[in-house]
């Protein structure tokens, strides 16, 4: 049971494409109470007499399908829940799962450090779920293959904020409690989706938005420092510059979450989550910030269809951040960076990226040697060349999948050289080649 990934192969389901998930739940701080429902509008892809759907933790109280009230059971970390009646390849079906209970943090195999539903010292709660925290905190197909639309209505105690994935379509106060509905439009793959809750502000970013052509803003704590709001200010021109080398924007909106008791950042679709402690520093919150909002492209709209290519993240992010260091301060500062980086790496005893391993996702090599095959890449085909292949890569797969050997066919297409040895070397090889 599971798609097959390489690295996790019991995530996920292949027998339904999951279309639309509402997600209604009501949050108290205080108690750190969750009462959740969750509504998943799905499509048969083979014949199917009972739905799995990742998810741990919490007490399930009802579960329904095809307005029914349905059995179900837990077996390890999926939910299994017996359909009223067999359900045909082709034909479309709701599920409901209510749920209660304590958030709590979740610990992946991928990843060194807690995930999930997190709370800081502030009290502002939090999700970050990268690569397969989604199902710790509501009943989902976790794997970027099962890309879907989203609907959040966050009932919170007033005056709270609670930001979600998308736009703000409404917000409803009634007798001391306000409910946040949140429309997520394009499809995202469930470890994107994030809901931000605590005492903060939805601040608009007119000067960016005027710069990008989008909605930019950012949920932030009122005590941001101006250096920081000034930094801030970059989303504009990021977007701009961006969109000449990868495309346009493929997204309704973005702008960021500042949070505490984080120590990372994370690319959530629309709306990124920063730790506290990465913002207060301006040239690295601004090296952070291109990072993730290269991620829209590359790993959002472009999604992986496997783990095992988290380069196709990373890499692509990372040199994200080397492209736009040539855009501000020139190629000699690129070219020092670039050496450096690939001198770094050459001293490591990293895997390659092509090859992570399941405990150690996230490891260094997928950034930095990542970012090198493509840096490799564009000195073997040249610029114009080269910048065709990302604009009609993100094109290609706009809200979809793609693979390494997806990439590397197009890039092969493209350019019209075979590139067979160098992405085999710089991917795969067990010594980091010399940059020409």
């Amino acid at each position: 049971m599971g798609v097959g990934d390489t690295l996790y192969p019991n995530l996920g389901n292949r027998g339904y494409d999951a279309r639309h998930y509402t997600i209604d739940l009501t949050y108290e701080p205080e108690m750190n109470e969750l009462n959740a429902q969750v509504e998943i509008d799905a499509v048969a892809m083979a014949a199917i007499e009972e739905v799995s759907f990742d998810f741990v933790g919490f007490e399930i109280t009802k579960v329904g399908m095809g307005g029914e009230t349905v059995p179900f059971t837990r077996q390890g970390d999926k939910l299994i829940i017996a359909a009223p009646e067999v359900i045909a390849p082709g034909d479309s079906f709701t599920t409901t799962v209510s749920y209660r209970g304590q958030p709590e943090p979740f610990y992946s195999q991928a990843i060194p450090f807690p995930m999930g539903w997190l709370t800081g010292q502030s009290g502002v709660s939090y999700v970050v779920a990268e690569p397969d925290a989604g199902r710790s905190w509501l009943p989902v197909n976790d794997h970027p293959l099962d890309k879907a639309t989203y609907t959040f209505k966050i009932t919170v105690p007033d005056p709270l904020v609670a930001a979600a994935n998308g736009i703000l379509i409404e917000t409803i106060t009634d007798l001391g409690w306000a409910t946040w509905v949140w429309e997520s439009q394009s499809p995202m793959a469930s470890y994107l989706a994030t809901v931000v809750i605590g005492d903060l502000d939805i601040v608009p970013d007119d000067p960016s938005t005027e710069l990008a052509g989008i909605p930019i803003r950012n949920v932030i704590p009122n005590d941001l420092s101006p250096g920081s709001l000034e930094t801030l200010q970059l989303h504009g021109d990021m977007v701009e510059y961006l969109e000449t080398i990868f495309g346009p924007y493929p997204f309704a909106t973005y702008g960021l979450a500042v949070v505490d008791g984080f120590e990372a950042a994370l690319e959530n679709q629309t709306l990124s989550v920063f730790g506290r402690s990465m913002v207060d520093i301006p040239q690295f919150f601004e090296t952070v910030m291109v990072h993730e909002l290269a991620h829209q492209w590359f790993g959002n709209s472009v999604s992986l269809a496997d783990w095992g290519d988290i380069w196709l993240n990373e890499g692509f992010a990372t040199y994200a951040e080397w492209l736009w260091l040539e855009h501000r301060r020139g190629e000699a500062a690129m070219l020092a960076t670039i050496e450096g980086a690939r001198n770094r790496m050459a001293l490591s005893p990293l895997p390659p990226p092509g090859s992570p391993p399941a405990d150690d996702l996230f490891n260094a090599s997928v950034y930095i040697r990542g970012g090198l095959v493509l840096h490799a890449l564009r000195n073997a085909v040249g610029d114009d060349v080269f910048f065709e292949i990302l604009r009609r890569y993100a094109d290609k797969y706009r809200y979809g999948n793609a693979t390494t050997e997806a990439f590397i066919d197009l890039a092969e297409s493209i350019s019209g050289a075979d590139l067979a040895d160098l992405f085999d070397s710089w991917l795969y090889g067990d010594q980091v080649p010399e940059l020409p």
